[in-house]
């Protein structure tokens, strides 16, 4: 996984302070970082900057901020007031005029939908609350299985573009925008960040990072964990060469055990259970919605098939974790990063 620790070397705070007391300049610019709490989890932002008016960038991060709690008002499935508990209610009955952003994150999740074959499906709502791993100690049923199942499938959502329509054909189904929201959201926040004059930041949302231009001392740099090692020391440590979203998807935090199998929260839609073959899924894309659901896909379709789906879309690329430890790399992984010997920098 993304070292939380040390994800891009970085300690996030609460509020808004430079890390430098001198007046910050082009050869000596300073260092900013805020977070709050939005989206169901904590948002950050570490930003550098050589313009001297720490208003103006206390401004932009507010700015920022104020952007995601917009889109979260819009996307959140747990808000009832929400577009998207809207289209839940009247699933089955008639369509809902929708926002703008919930149109681009709808057409974006049925793009990668069709791509990755309901691998990533934003209908799978109602598995992910019969699974509801917190609070589980043991497995659902097969009939509760089913049952659930019967409502998920990403080729009943109906969206139109130019009215801004969204209907779901069969009464029961839900969408949940969990798996794709935080890399929207990071990316929206970071293009109010560029008007604002930043472009040298990170914004992480909930462990979804968004990574723009370098710091003074270089590039950003993260490292990729095994999940299941203890060692602070990264398997695959790496600079991050251009704009780019990184998220990465695992089953090594939210899990409950039952007869000694572990089963986690990323349901595979197709069988109804927890997804098997790999430890983590990270994905790297200029499009940080993208990297965001296809960190999902490609934990549970494996190697082969997430390398099938990279031949298809050369936006994204990944670093998987078989259970056997083995790294997988897509071939156009140097497009976004550069490996380094982890002992260099960490």
């Amino acid at each position: 996984m993304l070292t939380r620790s040390s994800r891009l070397r970085t300690i996030l705070i609460f509020c808004l302070l430079p890390l430098f007391s001198c007046i910050p300049t082009e050869k000596n610019p300073r260092m900013y970082e805020q977070e709050k709490v939005l989206m169901g989890t904590v948002m950050k932002i570490k930003a550098e900057t050589a313009d001297p008016d720490e208003v103006k960038t206390r401004e932009a991060f507010n700015a920022a901020f104020r952007k995601i709690s917009e889109l979260e008002s819009d996307l959140s499935e747990w808000r009832e007031t929400s577009p998207v508990s809207e289209v839940a209610r009247e699933a089955g009955v008639k369509k809902v005029t929708v926002p703008v952003p919930v149109v681009a994150v709808t057409l974006t999740s049925l793009d990668i939908a069709r791509i990755t074959e309901g691998a990533f499906d934003v209908t799978f709502l109602p598995l992910g609350k019969l699974w509801n791993v917190k609070s589980r100690k043991i497995p659902p049923s097969a009939d509760s299985i089913a049952t659930a199942m019967a409502k998920v499938d990403y080729r009943q959502i109906e969206l139109d573009t130019l009215r801004r329509t969204l209907f779901l054909k069969k009464a029961g189904m839900k969408i949940g925008f969990g798996g794709i929201a935080k890399g929207y959201a990071a990316r929206q926040a970071g293009e109010v960040l560029r008007r604002h004059g930043i472009t040298n930041f990170i914004i992480n949302a909930g462990g979804d990072l968004y990574v723009s231009g370098r710091k003074k001392e270089g590039l950003w740099t993260s490292g990729i964990k095994n999940p299941d090692e203890k060692k602070d020391m990264p398997i695959v440590a790496f600079r991050v060469k251009q704009p780019c979203g990184i998220a990465t998807s695992g089953d090594y935090e939210n899990y409950f055990t039952w007869k000694g199998k572990r089963y986690h929260h990323i349901i595979d839609p197709k069988t109804g259970y927890p997804a098997e073959g790999l430890k983590s899924a990270t994905v790297f894309s200029d499009d940080p919605a993208k990297a965001d659901a296809y960190a999902t896909a490609f934990f549970i379709m494996g190697g082969k098939k997430a390398l099938q789906v990279i031949r298809q879309d050369p936006s994204a690329a990944f670093i998987l974790i078989d259970r056997e430890d083995r790294v997988l790399r897509s071939p156009n992984l140097a497009n976004y990063i550069e490996e380094f010997t982890a002992q260099e920098n960490f």
